[in-house]
């Protein structure tokens, strides 16, 4: 299994160095420490990670679920690492689909788990959107290619 590139999004030094210790000692490659948002995406530009664990509250004004909707749009998947999971937070952090929520104070195989998890439930929802993809353009060209008139095709398209 290829470990995949992780940026550690944290304000807590102390225990962002225990996660990149965890990482690191499993194997993983760490691209950074960020403890703002601002920090986090301008890391995000420069070293493209390809997992991001994530805390919810950070310095500056914008939280880790502003930056959870942001690496959705990147397409890049994260897992929430947070002391804090009152319900109010538990639902704003739901809606922004992350991979996992692991609860601090954490134990190292916590973390560990957690991560396989996600990289698997990643992997495969990226391998099934490319077999629809690949599914519905074999269909459009049979559509296309079909003796149908182009309205008929049209329709067709859209079903």
């Amino acid at each position: 299994m290829n470990k995949k590139k992780i940026l550690v999004v944290e304000d807590e030094f102390i225990i962002a160095d225990v996660l990149v210790n965890i990482l690191k000692t499993a194997g993983y490659e760490v691209c950074g420490i960020a403890d703002s948002v601002k920090e986090a995406l301008e890391m995000i530009t420069e070293f493209s990670p390809e997992f991001v664990l994530l805390d919810i509250y950070l310095k500056g004004k914008l939280t880790g679920i502003d930056l959870a909707h942001r690496l959705t749009e990147m397409n890049i998947p994260f897992i929430y690492i947070s002391a804090n999971s009152n319900q109010q937070v538990l639902e704003a952090a739901k809606v922004t689909n992350p991979y996992g929520f692991v609860i601090k104070p954490f134990r190292e195989k916590d973390v560990l788990i957690a991560l396989d998890i996600a990289v698997y439930r990643y992997e495969n929802h990226l391998e099934n959107g490319t077999r629809q993809n690949a599914v519905l353009q074999k269909k459009a060209a049979e559509i296309l290619a079909s003796k149908l008139s182009w309205e008929l095709k049209i329709l067709h398209m859209g079903k």
